[in-house]
């Protein structure tokens, strides 16, 4: 058998030979190539693998944060809770101390009100009997000039002078004063009722039967002193203590807990004396016990 030859007379063996030489660097750099690429794909799965677990470890440490931001929040609004329930408590405590000292303070300068009153009340009375002294004494005055200047008349016969157990109505009631003021409320008061008993129809009956009202509401016997201001108005006409027994007998009500009957008296009291100085404390006490201060005249009493 013959065997074919190239054109150019080399043997096919040498061709082969040729040819394979001439391929083998070709396939040596594609394997190179492979491999880079294997290489750089590895890396790139493990930088993918590297990030994957970065932001894993970042997203644990996000919830990490998370978690205790939420737990900070809650102890917070626990404590603040704690705390406005503590705020809460003690500004009760404080507000329960504080109600019944307040309380006491207005009662006390509700009594030093009217105490600066019966003062007041007072000195006008004395005043008053003063100024009837000093018209006395004129008088007397006048009349010892008229009877110097005219032939002595005949001499006449001096009233007799009311007495109780030997003291004169003027002694009984002036020892009652002076017991009431040194704080012998009393035996003051037991003077008054003597002279109001036994001499009802004497200038000072009805100032003596106010200051017994007036002795039971410092003592705290709201119902007693209401019944003896109001019988300042029964048993005596117009006098200068009307208003003011008027005025004390719906306070001694009130303080009794009579709140409707004490209404009643302020409004009487509003309607006849528009103008008296307790009448702003009247339309208050109107105010306090919910009722109009609107005055009303009560039917008089047959």
């Amino acid at each position: 058998m013959i065997k074919p030859r190239l054109a150019l007379g080399l043997p096919f063996s040498v061709i082969v030979v040729l040819a394979v030489s001439a391929s083998a660097p070709v396939a040596a750099q594609r394997r190179e190539d492979i491999l880079s690429i294997q290489r750089d794909v590895a890396q790139l799965q493990d930088q993918v693998t590297q990030m994957r677990a970065a932001q894993d470890q970042k997203l644990a440490q996000l919830e990490a944060m998370l978690k205790q931001a939420l737990d900070d929040s809650s102890k917070l609004s626990a404590s603040i809770a704690a705390m406005e329930r503590n705020v809460t408590d003690r500004l009760n405590l404080q507000q329960g101390k504080l109600e019944a000292p307040v309380a006491a303070m207005g009662t006390k300068v509700d009594q030093v009100s009217d105490e600066v009153r019966v003062v007041r009340e007072n000195v006008a009375d004395l005043s008053t009997r003063v100024s009837a002294l000093d018209t006395k004494l004129t008088d007397i005055s006048s009349a010892i000039r008229a009877q110097a200047a005219a032939p002595p008349p005949p001499s006449p016969v001096a009233p007799p002078i009311v007495t109780v157990n030997g003291i004169s109505a003027e002694t009984l009631y002036q020892n009652a004063l002076r017991d009431r003021s040194s704080g012998k409320g009393e035996l003051a008061m037991n003077e008054f009722a003597d002279f109001v008993k036994n001499f009802p129809q004497a200038e000072n009956a009805p100032l003596a039967q106010y200051y017994i009202g007036y002795i039971y509401y410092d003592a705290m016997q709201w119902s007693d002193a209401a019944q003896a201001f109001d019988a300042v108005l029964e048993r005596f006409p117009e006098n200068p203590k009307t208003a003011d027994a008027l005025y004390m007998k719906g306070v001694s009500l009130m303080k009794a807990g009579r709140k409707t009957d004490a209404a009643v008296e302020f409004k009487d009291f509003l309607a006849r004396y528009p103008n008296h100085g307790s009448a702003p404390n009247a339309t208050k006490y109107l105010r306090e016990l919910g009722m109009s201060a609107a005055p009303s005249r009560r039917t008089p009493k047959k």
